[in-house]
């Protein structure tokens, strides 16, 4: 797990508030070191799996955060990681109010429609989609793709392992007809790149051929199996 940092910092004036100002621009710096202290504390207590000292810096890093302006993205993000963390800790039910507000809180930032918000909406649809709530996760790739095809081009590769995504919940409900098509557009995408991800692209690989069995296009899914075999034995 690793914390997103992004710091922002006011400017002060002259004369008798000299000492005054100093002194909030020092606690203002404070804070900004102890967020980014804790945020990576609790990183780095996480990948040691000592998860209760995680949950501690994610909550200090929170208190901290509180105390920014509304426009700074850092309470967003360390909500965010926190609702990670409990996701991770199967603690579903205390992650989902972080993410809902965390979103909440970026949109009002930046906008309902930028490229951060929609990596955001992503995550939450990967969220959804493992909870088998796909009526929930369905929409939300949706949009994640739309501003993100629209922002980035539907080569980028946030764009193909969202609609990757997709295709895989359109997989698992059976809709193979829904799925064809996603998987179809990715793997012509993938494989026209200058220097392909390979675990992506297996990955799409073996996900297309089991759609294609499941609509018995058998010869296809064959090709595609060969393929995947090929790449495993590179690997």
């Amino acid at each position: 797990m690793t914390a997103t940092i992004d710091v922002r910092g006011p400017a002060t004036r002259y004369g008798g508030r000299l000492a005054i100002l100093t002194v909030l621009v020092c606690t203002i710096a404070c804070q900004t070191q102890s967020w980014e202290q804790y945020m990576e504390a609790a990183a780095f207590a996480y990948q040691d799996q000592d998860y209760e000292a995680a949950e501690a810096w994610f909550v200090a890093a929170e208190q901290i955060a509180l105390e920014f302006e509304p426009s700074d993205p850092r309470l967003a993000i360390t909500l965010g990681n926190l609702a990670d963390f409990y996701h991770a800790q199967a603690r579903d039910a205390e992650a989902e109010p972080l993410y809902l507000e965390a979103l909440a809180r970026l949109e009002r930032i930046d906008g309902p429609e930028s490229p951060r918000v929609a990596r955001f909406v992503a995550d939450l649809a990967a969220f959804y989609a493992v909870l088998d709530r796909d009526e929930e996760a369905e929409p939300l790739f949706q949009r994640a793709l739309d501003t993100l095809d629209w922002e980035l081009g539907p080569d980028h590769s946030d764009v193909l392992v969202i609609r990757t995504a997709l295709a895989g919940l359109y997989l698992q409900r059976g809709h193979y007809r829904d799925a064809e098509p996603l998987y179809r557009e990715v793997l012509a995408l993938t494989r026209n790149q200058r220097a392909p991800d390979q675990d992506q692209l297996l990955t799409v690989l073996q996900e297309y051929a089991l759609v294609l069995r499941g609509m018995d296009r058998i010869d296809d899914a064959l090709d595609l199996e060969a393929s995947a075999r090929a790449i495993r034995d590179a690997l």
